[in-house]
């Protein structure tokens, strides 16, 4: 299943390639033609071929390298964050002039969308990397099936719902409450009363978007589960999924930003940063959440009540999160009910700081907290185990017996 859907992936963007032969002369609409069709043909074509290769290569037996992390990770790290607001100055002043070097733009757009995920899914195997040592070591083909996974499959399963429900209820809530065409959801919600269009975008932004969306990315836990995975390990495949979830839609959403009609509209003018930079936080919330959700996972799994809090909390992180977005630009969204208040607006926007700045946090603890319970087989196996009081992982779960016979690592 994962080639076929890599291989369409992949040719998807092979077709978005041919579509860069007919382009507007017009120079924005020209930039956001090249920013759709050549980013669109980056992602696929990156993302699809290589989930080919991982999945053939899983098929052929073939090993994966274990992922390093020495200390100079951490520059690495360090000089993604510093060259996160260069971009977004540099994608800002494209924007302004589509004229100058249009084909540049998807790159440095691409580099904005990649960073904050890209931060949060290294960071978050690095921390789990250093507080688990005798884990079993995490692979690439780990760390990018469990990002693939949710930048493609999640992403996908997740739209198709949020579709359905903001199609179907908004039509029903049109013909019941508003007037005109119900399937006509662009000009007809807005003539909903006000009470309802703000039930509307609520519901759609801050309960079915979070409960559909964190239970797909939070599923990867059972995908991977085979991998016999403990608590920290599972933590970090949703903290993968989440990161790549943040991607995709980030990306999806910055084609429209750029779009002649949006960058001309009054509320958007010349402020693009500030979209780039508010998604920078969605990276960390998604991560975050998508991280809970698989601890709730876990939990349900292995019968393990104490963790099942973990899906209600991220559900409630990302519905607050969204929550925070619509009390901040009501106006903007479905039915254009939402509140316009300047003083909201300096709360909200204090609330999403706030909210950004604990889930950064709370992405560089967790993994140093959780622990698997447990070292890896191998390492049983060859006797290299520490003593019992030299790691607290090992005080959580008794050893088993391990047999002289061979035994295949959880983790291939």
């Amino acid at each position: 299943m994962a080639l076929v859907v890599g291989a369409f992936a992949f040719l998807n963007g092979a077709a978005a390639l041919l579509l860069l032969l007919s382009l507007d002369p017009d120079p924005r609409q020209k930039l956001f033609e090249i920013n759709a069709y050549l980013g669109t043909a980056i992602v696929t074509l990156s993302l699809g071929g290589m989930l080919v290769y991982q999945a053939a290569s899983s098929l052929g037996n073939a090993g994966s390298t274990a992922m390093r992390f020495p200390r100079s990770w951490l520059l690495v790290i360090g000089g993604m964050a510093g060259a996160f607001p260069v971009l977004v100055t540099i994608g800002q002043v494209q924007v302004n002039n589509p004229e100058r070097l249009p084909w540049l733009f998807p790159l440095t757009n691409l580099a904005i969308v990649s960073i904050p995920s890209t931060l949060a899914a290294l960071g978050v195997a690095y921390s789990y990397t250093r507080a688990n040592r005798f884990a079993w070591p995490v692979s690439w083909r780990e760390w990018t099936t469990g990002f693939i996974y949710g930048a493609v499959g999640a992403t996908t399963i997740g739209a198709i719902i949020n579709t359905a429900y903001l199609i179907l209820v908004g039509a029903w809530l049109i013909h019941a409450k508003g007037s005109g065409d119900a399937f006509e959801l662009a000009d007809n919600l807005p003539t909903l009363p006000r009470a309802w269009g703000i039930f509307f975008d609520v519901s759609v932004l801050s309960i079915v978007a979070p409960l559909n969306e964190e239970f797909w990315k939070g599923m990867l836990v059972a995908f991977f589960f085979f991998r016999h995975g403990g608590v920290a390990r599972c933590f970090m495949w949703g903290v993968l999924a989440g990161a790549g979830f943040n991607m995709l839609e980030t990306f999806q959403n910055s084609l429209s930003v750029v779009a002649p009609e949006v960058v001309s509209d009054r509320t958007i003018g010349n402020q693009w940063w500030l979209f780039a930079t508010a998604r920078a936080g969605t990276g960390a919330v998604h991560a975050l959440a998508t991280g809970m959700a698989a601890l709730g996972f876990y939990g349900l799994f292995r019968r393990q009540r104490r963790y099942f809090i973990g899906y209600p909390a991220g559900v409630l992180i990302h519905a607050t999160w969204n929550f925070l977005n619509f009390t901040l630009a009501g106006d903007a969204f479905f039915s254009q009910a939402g509140p316009d208040s300047r003083l909201l607006d300096i709360v909200s926007v204090a609330g999403l700081v706030g909210l950004f700045g604990m889930c950064v946090v709370m992405l560089w603890l967790l993994p140093r907290r959780l622990q698997d319970g447990f070292p890896a087989p191998i390492y049983r196996l060859i006797g290299m185990v520490p003593a019992e009081g030299a790691m607290p992982m090992l005080q959580t779960k008794p050893l088993p017996i391990v047999s002289s016979a061979p035994r295949a690592p959880e983790y291939l």
